[in-house]
Parts: C-alpha cells; structure tokens; sequence
C-alpha cells in the first residue's frame, strides 16, 4: 500500500487530504481523506454511478499510471456523485480514448465530521506493467475555482499529466 499526502498548487489553510493507493491483483484500490473546512467546497451529491466526461470540472479525485519507458499512460477520474471515467492516453495530453472494462467499478463517498471520505475499487488487467503513478484531487470551491492537489507540482500552472511528476511504484 502506499500512502500519499496531496499539496495544493495554492496556499489553502485549514484543508488537508491525504490518501492510499493499492494495486494488487489486477485491482486498484484507491482512497482519500479531505479534512478540515469542508463548508467551503461542492461535494457533488451522489447518484447512478456512471461514465461521464469533464469531471475535472467539479470535485474530482484522479489517478495515473503509466511506465517509465512509455509516452503513453492513464487516466482514472472519479467524483463523490459517484461518476467515473479510464481513460488511455498515447502521449502527453494526447488524444482521450475511454478504457474498456469487464466491471464497472465500486465507488463510496461519504461526510462524518469534517472529512469527506472517498473509496474507488475497479478491476483492471495487466497491473503489473506500472511502475509510474500520480494521484491528484480537484476541490470546486464554494466561489466555483477550482483548487488543485497532487503530491508535488513542478509547474507554475498545474500538470497532473506531466510524468516528471509521477513517483515510482515500489
């Protein structure tokens, strides 16, 4: 398992999200804790699971994946209403193709006590061929901005599809 702590692109005070990413057995399993000053940000509120695009529009949580020696990677969205979206990617902010999958994932959000909790499971083949990820979260504040998170930003703007900032899988 690893676990990550997510920085914003911006100053935020009174916010921290911090998270766990597994992949084991042809699984992701992937959660994230925001806590703190949760008044100030949109939840979207829960409905049908689905596909959707644009979710990095609203609250979103993301994962990447992608090998060392590839141009190309991966593109996992997904959003506390419960849509979701895996993409592939043949090169840097290429062309968007959606995944096909065998399953549709397992998506669970939920607010106790200023922390918003979301689980995401989906069962995917050939995990193994990772070595390279990058998890990030989009948070819609009340004002409509977007505040963006990753585990470390290179840019003056944020990039979460920039492999400079992946990490290796242990």
């Amino acid at each position: 398992m690893i676990s990550f702590k997510l920085r914003p692109h911006t100053r935020i005070e009174k916010i921290s999200i911090e998270g766990n990413l597994e992949l084991i057995a042809e699984k992701i399993r992937l959660s994230f804790v925001v806590e703190g000053d949760l008044d100030g940000y949109i939840f979207p509120s829960k409905s049908t699971p689905k596909r959707a695009n644009e979710l990095w529009k609203s609250t979103c949580f993301e994962l990447f994946l992608a090998n060392e020696n590839e141009e190309e990677y991966y593109e996992l969205n997904f959003s506390p209403s419960l849509a979701w979206n895996f993409y592939f990617l043949e090169s840097y902010r290429g062309e968007v193709k959606e995944m096909e999958l065998l399953n549709s994932p397992t998506i669970e959000a939920f607010e106790v006590n200023n922390e918003f909790k979301i689980l995401f499971e989906l069962s995917v083949e050939n995990l193994q061929d990772f070595d390279y990820y990058n998890v990030a979260c989009i948070l819609l504040n009340k004002e409509h901005e977007r505040t963006f998170w990753t585990i470390k930003h290179l840019k003056s703007q944020p990039d979460f599809h920039d492999k400079a900032s992946f990490l290796r899988i242990l």
